[in-house]
């Protein structure tokens, strides 16, 4: 069987278990840990990409679903070991958030019938596994959805990690550009000119303005930058997440000659070869209604 056959099987179970209720939770312990399972995908030498899928159940009634990325391998690595705590990290800071968040409802829960109460949270990660030049460089979105008693409807949220697995670093955004270049005019002229045509009553034009925060959600693909803007950020929350892909022909003038996607802007052919996506449930099962989760835009 191909990793892609066991990656599809190991969602179908996984969406099967969503439908597990709080109720049925009710009597575990708080931080109890449920189900662990691991889907793997191979990326090079003896360096694998492992889903580890958990459950987690606490009080009051909140059940857990999470899949997170680690990578093995048999040799000792200092970027696997590096990579794998700030994963680790990521998935552990949004649950805790999750958990700050109920609690901080908990006025609103007390009131409701506990047998109505439902708290839910997701957590799910896309892939890009890219080789340009002599780098081997994984770049990670993670997505949360997080249903809490007493709301109306779930939050989706997205935030990234970009990792050189050899030079053991993770790439922020700048980084990737000319010291002096003005690289968020570059991105913020790209997506308002996509975002624009999009919505154009409804486009908050804010949230795409030329300031770091706007672009911290940004992954490395083969042809460009995929910057995610989060739910209410350049249109109405109701439209949920918004992507754009800025491609590298648009950054040519502004990075850097040692950036580690120089490679891909200049040769995009070697970085598609070498290119790994895995898919998440969350962007596939969201309701794509009203430009929810958009596929890319450009």
């Amino acid at each position: 069987m191909t990793n892609k056959f066991h990656y599809f099987i190991g969602l179908s179970i996984f969406l099967a278990l969503i439908t597990l209720t709080p109720a049925s939770a009710a009597t575990v312990n708080d931080e109890d840990k449920g189900l662990e399972d691991n889907l793997t995908f191979h990326l090079y030498d003896d360096v694998d990409l492992v889903s580890t899928l958990k459950f987690e159940y606490g009080k009051p009634r909140i059940v857990i679903k999470s899949v997170y990325p680690q990578l093995a391998s048999e040799t000792p690595r200092e970027g696997v070991d590096a990579f794998n705590a700030l994963s680790q990290e990521i998935a552990k800071d949004q649950i805790s958030q999750y958990r700050q968040r109920v609690k901080d409802n908990a006025a609103v829960q007390s009131k409701m019938n506990r047998k109505t109460i439902t708290n839910n949270f997701y957590l799910d990660y896309n892939t890009s596994y890219l080789k340009p030049a002599h780098d081997h460089i994984i770049s990670i979105r993670f997505s949360m959805q997080g249903l809490i008693g007493g709301n109306k409807s779930a939050y989706h949220e997205y935030t990234a990690l970009n990792y050189n697995l050899d030079t053991n670093e993770k790439i922020e955004l700048g980084s990737l550009f000319l010291p002096a270049a003005n690289y968020l005019d570059v991105l913020s002229q790209y997506s308002y000119g996509v975002l624009q045509k999009h919505f154009p009553q409804n486009f908050q034009s804010s949230g795409a303005a030329p300031r770091e925060e706007n672009f911290m959600v940004f992954n490395i693909k083969p042809n460009g930058l995929l910057i995610t803007f989060n739910e209410g950020q350049v249109a109405p929350k109701e439209f949920g997440a918004q992507t754009v892909l800025v491609p590298y022909s648009a950054l040519s003038e502004v990075l850097a000659p040692d950036s580690p996607i120089n490679d891909c802007a200049h040769h995009p052919a070697k970085c598609m070869r070498h290119n790994l996506l895995t898919g998440g449930f969350i962007d596939e099962a969201v309701d794509t209604g009203h430009g929810r989760l958009n596929p890319v835009l450009g």
